[in-house]
């Protein structure tokens, strides 16, 4: 992988990602809305989807991985992918906002299960090293 895509950077990335998703989606509770924070959420959600693909494709040529926590990556990938959803109805339909939310709930939840799950599934498997969390 290139040298700027390591690990990482991309969990910085996806860090920051996720951040452009949390701050628009938290924004409306305090009447703070603007136009362009669906632009920022946007762009949220394509990152968090960039850096989940990259993830991907860096984990699979590791052979070392067990195959549950392949599985539980491939959960994170779908999370970012409900994250990409939710953007798609926050743009085409913003005066219902139980679309989006709902699919922005349904790939946090993703999110909380696997971030426990994977490091549970590397100890229980023996790994020392967590670096491919």
């Amino acid at each position: 992988m290139n040298k700027f895509l390591n690990e990482k950077n991309l969990d910085i990335l996806l860090s920051l990602a996720l951040l452009m998703l949390f701050v628009p989606a938290l924004l409306p509770l305090f009447d703070m809305e603007g136009e362009w924070m669906i632009y920022v959420y946007t762009a949220g959600a394509i990152l968090a989807v960039l850096s989940r693909v990259l993830q991907r494709a860096a984990y699979r040529k590791d052979k070392s991985i067990p195959l549950r926590v392949r599985r539980l990556k491939h959960i994170e990938f779908w999370s970012s992918m409900c994250y990409l959803v939710s953007a798609y109805f926050r743009v085409s339909d913003p005066y219902h906002p139980e679309n989006w939310i709902a699919f922005l709930l349904a790939g946090a939840a993703l999110q909380v299960y696997t971030s426990f799950m994977i490091p549970y599934q590397l100890k229980k498997a023996g790994r020392e090293d967590n670096k491919n969390q």
